[in-house]
């Protein structure tokens, strides 16, 4: 094989938790695939759909594309809100979940997992809260255990929809925080003060209390230092009864509104690359501390009730399959992206269509690379086991990397194919998964030329 690039390998003599890499190179890893034309998706879907899947691990995401307000730091804001929006949505959806409910993709198997994300779900209305889960449970095998989870914005998520969410059989909740600090959130477009975002917790935690109630927060925003970040965290651990939290690293989309705003000097820089290192860092020590188990890279538990399963399935490579306008999923090899423009959406509804905009093929691969993936976000992996599993010797392919990875302080190599990462290597996660991916297919197409 060829000299791999050096772009492959962190630096080294330096700091590998802040220094290894010059950023991170993606959000999540993944492998690209090969895009079928536009004609193509429907009848792909349709006869992938008609096909029973069985996998162990099955979701099915719902897109609620409103928000009432787009935040700076957001790269999946779509449209506002307007009247009529919440009922006029929910009917559409509705008719495409009885559209979907009987494919034998769909009926084969349980699902184990829903996710109504967006968009901000909590943006509908209750009566349409309500409708569109208790659906889910009528047209879906959901398994016993079934998670469903509603996304919410603490200043939209008043006692009647979450009274409706519960009485339509939602489970988990998943609050958007990012910050207790007023200045720090509100200058990136969330509305409520401090007070007002610990008020909203204890009561929601006071009205749910059979289901898992988690928050995101975000560390690198403009004007949180490293003291207001630890506020953050200790506002988390002793002001708050969650069952679990996301500490997530601020990704600043090219052309948001939060780039904007920074070039234009109208909001400070965010924390660089070094600064969000020591900010997980902190967050890996206080999290650890107070007791929370570690369910991903990013995700920590405290209670029994956070299992964590959407988020978990699909990175794994899970079958998820998409609903709503700007929906995407997976199913039989193949990804699935449904059409954003809401016109189009309803239009296709109406004609009894799956509203889909893209179908990609995915790598021959996929499974592998989804596996690791799965496995790194745990922050330990069996290579052996894996390669064995997928027909590969991992440990002779990924040599290289994992020699000059181990030297410079990323990963331990802990004998029988097992390597574990460091507190470096788990900041740089989703760099090291993402070269593994892409040196080995470098390593394949090289090895299959020869």
């Amino acid at each position: 094989m060829s000299q791999y690039p050096n772009r492959f390998f962190a630096r080294e003599g330096v700091d590998p938790l802040r220094y290894a890499f010059d950023r991170k190179i993606a959000v999540h890893a993944g492998a690209g695939g090969q895009p079928l034309s536009r004609e193509e998706a429907l009848p792909t879907w349709q006869t992938l759909g008609n096909r029973p899947d069985t996998s162990s691990r099955r979701a099915a995401y719902i897109n609620v594309p409103f928000c009432r307000k787009q935040c700076l730091y957001c790269g999946f804001f779509m449209r506002t809100l307007r009247h009529g929006d919440s009922s006029c949505y929910t009917d559409a959806l509705l008719k495409e979940m009885k559209q979907v409910s009987g494919l034998s993709a769909v009926t084969s198997h349980p699902i184990h997992a829903v996710y109504m994300g967006g968009g901000t779900p909590t943006a509908l209305d209750a009566g349409d809260l309500k409708r569109l889960i208790e659906a889910v449970r009528r047209l879906f095998p959901l398994a016993d255990d079934c998670e469903i989870t509603v996304e919410a914005r603490a200043a939209d998520f008043e006692e009647e929809k979450v009274r409706a969410c519960v009485a339509g059989g939602a489970n988990r909740f998943s609050i958007g925080v990012q910050s207790f600090h007023t200045k720090v959130r509100q200058q990136v477009g969330r509305t409520l003060n401090r007070t007002e975002v610990l008020e909203m917790l204890t009561t929601l935690t006071d009205l749910v209390d059979n289901s898992a109630i988690v928050i995101d927060l975000m560390y690198g925003l403009p004007d949180q230092t490293m003291t207001i970040w630890e506020d953050d965290l200790r506002t988390l651990i002793e002001e708050t009864r969650i069952d679990g939290a996301d500490l997530y690293q601020l990704n600043v989309f090219k052309d948001s509104l939060l780039s904007r705003a920074v070039n234009k000097g109208t909001l400070p820089p965010p924390a660089d690359i070094s600064c969000q290192a020591e900010m997980f860092l902190k967050g890996r020590e206080m999290m650890t501390a107070a007791h929370f188990r570690r369910l991903s890279m990013s995700h920590w538990g405290r209670t029994s009730r956070e299992r964590n399963l959407y988020n978990t399935f699909i990175r794994c490579g899970a079958t998820c399959i998409p609903l709503g306008c700007g929906a995407g999923g997976r199913l039989h090899g193949h990804y699935f992206f449904q059409k954003r423009d809401l016109k189009s959406y309803y239009r296709d509804i109406n004609a009894g269509e799956k509203p889909l905009a893209a179908a990609i093929i995915l790598p021959a691969y996929s499974p592998l690379f989804r596996n690791l993936v799965g496995q790194m976000e745990k922050g330990k992996v069996n290579l052996t086991a894996l390669g064995q599993q997928h027909g590969f010797d991992l440990e002779v392919i990924f040599s290289p990397l994992l020699k000059q990875w181990e030297q410079t302080g990323l990963i331990k190599r802990q004998g029988n194919g097992r390597i574990e990462l460091t507190v470096a290597g788990e900041f740089w996660n989703v760099n090291l998964a993402q070269f593994l991916i892409d040196y080995f297919q470098h390593y394949h197409q090289e090895d299959v030329r020869s």
